[in-house]
């Protein structure tokens, strides 16, 4: 088997692992919709309280966790991540103390935190040549698995009600065994291939580019406080603003990730050719007149093409993002990963119970003006990053 083969077999499987991670996550806005119906959540404002909670610890332990899978190849991270994503998810259903509830989902938030960067380190360590390709098969997982989620939870939910949480751990299950019994040849492989990496950048400049990456984190955290307040709040939308059935609204959620599935793959493909920062602008701006009509129509069917072709567009600019700031951060992969795979989805959990408030006292619609607003700021900043190769 050719090495170019062999990183192929390698990165598919870092996408299903990808993609087992962010079933678990995927599936939360509709189990959370779901428990509100059933009233065991009293308001949009609680339902933002789990998301942020969710996201809190995802964004001090991500970091962290890059910072640690930077140091030297540690493979079993992956295993860890998604055990701990699943567990924090798979009881959920189960339970109505609100402590509990909580801990399982800051749990989720964890696992999903330490996951990516290891994930996205050794997804860029078998990527060779064509970086953007690699790091877009890997996001295809996980916007893949945010697709599955509603689909597989609300199918189950059907038979068994919110039980069905339970099995949300089955594809997470199969993925450790894999990576456990990969983990030697894993680190083997990526301890060979970064010293190979040093060679060939040994006498050649790789400064980092500190305050590129700040201006990137900054239109990131614009981005994912628009994407994750539609996300969460989707579902009710369409349910309490559109009169949608509460099982096909839940699907929304589905229907937005797998049309992202097919956006990441392309996104990457084609920022190998035409500029990963082309790729981002053009994408961000190309999105707005489609989010800004999907907030002013009523119509069922006009609002979901709207949907559709923004959340396309919106992940189109996913494995780009990922690939420039693992260049202006090119010492600190992992970090650089940390940062634009999982915050880049998380950050806006910190300003969703602002978002919750807001659907509150103003109404849901409202939540979906502040999005249109976030993703126009977003597209404006990504005119300040700085250029990579």
């Amino acid at each position: 088997m050719t090495e170019n083969n062999s990183n192929t077999k390698e990165n598919l499987l870092f996408m299903c692992g990808h993609f087992a991670t962010d079933l678990c996550h995927g599936s939360m806005p509709v189990i959370l919709a779901y428990m509100y119906q059933a009233g065991r959540l009293g308001s949009y404002s609680q339902v933002a309280l789990l998301m942020m909670a969710n996201t809190i610890l995802n964004a001090i332990v991500q970091p962290l966790a890059g910072n640690l899978a930077d140091r030297k190849p540690r493979p079993y991270l992956m295993s860890i991540g998604i055990f701990l994503a699943c567990l924090g998810v798979m009881f959920l259903g189960l339970v109505e103390n609100q402590i509990l509830l909580y801990a399982l989902v800051c749990l989720n938030g964890i696992g999903a935190s330490i996951f990516h960067p290891e994930g996205g380190k050794m997804t860029h360590a078998f990527g060779g040549k064509k970086q953007g390709k690699s790091m877009s098969i890997f996001s295809v997982g996980g916007n893949a698995g945010f697709a599955a989620g509603p689909f597989f939870f609300t199918g189950l939910y059907i038979l068994f009600g919110l039980d069905a949480t339970l099995a949300l751990f089955v594809p997470g299950f199969v993925m450790i065994v894999i990576f456990m019994m990969k983990n030697r040849y894993y680190t083997i492989m990526c301890q060979r291939m970064e010293r190979r990496s040093v060679a060939k950048k040994a006498g050649a400049e790789n400064e980092e580019n500190i305050r590129g990456f700040a201006i990137l984190v900054a239109m990131l955290f614009l981005r994912s406080a628009g994407w994750f307040s539609f996300t969460s709040f989707i579902s009710l939308y369409y349910m309490h603003h559109m009169g949608v059935q509460d099982e096909i609204a839940t699907l929304i959620n589905g229907a937005i990730c797998l049309c992202g599935a097919i956006a990441t793959f392309s996104g990457g493909t084609i920022s190998d050719r035409v500029g990963f920062n082309r790729m981002v602008t053009v994408a961000a701006f190309l999105g707005i007149p489609f989010i800004s009509l999907f907030t002013l129509t009523d119509n069922v069917y006009l609002a979901t093409v709207m949907l559709l072709a923004f959340s396309f567009l919106f992940y189109t600019q996913m494995s780009p993002t990922v690939v420039i700031g693992q260049k202006l951060l090119s010492r600190h992969v992992g970090m650089a990963t940390g940062f634009t795979i999982g915050l880049s989805m998380s950050f806006g959990g910190l300003v969703s119970p602002l978002m919750g408030k807001l659907g509150d006292v103003y109404g849901i619609e409202s939540i979906m003006y502040a999005v249109a607003v976030f993703m126009i700021l977003a597209a404006f900043m990504s005119l300040f990053i700085p250029k990579v190769k």
